[in-house]
């Protein structure tokens, strides 16, 4: 058998056993129990039926008499147990015994309670996250490459950067175990295939000296819409892993961006440039914005994107799509910015400082920026 649960109403604990008739009468000939049924009602037809149990009538003696109900039931059925087991369909004409397919699902019943449930099983319920509440809500997301390994271990050991977001993922070529969270769960690794990339040479054979790396982000994309994550919180957050990052900082920009398709771009050439260029420190796409992506994906993944790296890409893909850009040149210090770099760790109000490569050098970069009083949490 294999544990289930449903989303609303009610809650399972039990399990679906799918079987022919045939199958499982020898497991009833020495059962003393079986449900007391009524107004058994049924339509032809072969498709399956559904019986739910309460979960306080578990163990095998409720399966079997499970699987014997199964056996009146048709097509569509709906019975009402003397004994409180309840069967949901719709209705028919009366039953005759026949070898029809039945899905039988041990459940608790809405309405009534489980006294035997586990006590851990209710206080995962109850778990949640530090940041699962935060408003507006940032599904934060970085890949992972060999040399990240040590960095990212350590935010998540500390709960910062992009683990100080209400969701988060990573996702790298190995399938890892990054850490445990605050509920006792095993947090790892999304595993994707990544293709192997090389750098480009400006105004020789590409638009950036950096990596061109947009085939491994046409891939993480669609593990992330695959994923559904994207559309569970208010933007999506793509982070260097050397990125120092304080979410809540950034919350607090986009809050009156919320509902809205934009993405934001957070270096400039010149001090005159109002729309700037989108670094890949960090990335922001409103849950609106992806939408769009995904809706016009191909647009964007038949630019010419060879010889660009992938915040070029993204940057270009939100422009043809007609997103707007919002600007963040003020609350960004990046050193491979032109003119958005520099600014001391002490500065309270920055959202990122990058690059920071090792542990070390990220967690005195955070310190200094959080302050003592978080420093102390």
């Amino acid at each position: 058998f294999g544990s289930s649960h449903s989303g609303t109403g009610s809650t399972w604990i039990g399990s679906v056993v799918r079987c022919r008739p045939q199958d499982v009468m020898a497991e009833l000939k020495d059962l003393q129990e079986l449900p007391q049924l009524s107004d058994v009602d049924s339509t032809a037809g072969d498709a399956p039926s559904v019986l739910r149990l309460p979960g306080r009538r578990r163990g095998l003696a409720a399966v079997a008499a499970a699987l014997a109900a199964a056996l009146l039931l048709g097509a569509g059925a709906a019975v009402a147990s003397q004994r409180g087991t309840a069967v949901e369909s719709t209705g028919g004409s009366r039953a005759s015994l026949r070898p029809h397919a039945a899905t039988v699902v041990l459940a608790e019943v809405e309405g009534e309670t489980n006294d035997q449930k586990p006590k851990e099983v209710e206080k995962k319920k109850e778990c949640k996250l530090a940041h699962a509440d935060d408003k507006p809500s940032l599904f934060c997301w970085a890949v992972m490459y060999p040399g990240d390994v040590d960095l990212i271990k350590s935010q998540f050991t500390g709960r910062a950067g992009i683990f100080a977001c209400n969701d988060y993922a990573v996702i790298g070529k190995e399938a890892m175990k990054i850490g445990t969270d605050d509920c006792g769960d095993d947090f790892n690794t999304w595993q994707e295939d990544l293709p192997t990339v090389s750098k480009g040479q400006y105004g020789v054979n590409a638009m950036t000296s950096s990596w061109l790396n947009v085939p491994v982000f046409t891939l993480c994309w669609d593990r992330l819409l695959k994923s559904g994550k994207v559309w569970e919180q208010d933007f999506t957050v793509k982070m260097d892993p050397d990125a120092v990052f304080f979410p809540d900082r950034l919350g607090g920009i986009l809050l009156q961006h919320k509902g809205k398709p934009i993405f934001t771009t957070n270096c400039r050439y010149w001090g005159g440039d109002q729309v700037g260029k989108l670094f890949g420190a960090i990335e922001v796409l409103s849950k609106q914005a992806i939408g769009a992506y995904k809706g016009k994906m191909d647009t964007c993944k038949n630019l010419p994107w060879q010889g660009w790296g992938e915040d070029y890409w993204m940057q270009h893909c939100m422009n043809a799509l007609g997103i707007p850009a919002v600007g963040m040149f003020d609350q960004v210090s990046d050193n491979t910015c032109p003119l958005g770099g520099g600014a001391p760790c002490t500065d309270g109000k920055k959202i990122v400082f990058h690059p920071r490569k090792d542990a070390g050098q990220w967690w005195d970069c955070w310190k200094q920026s959080a302050g003592p009083q978080m420093v102390a949490k």
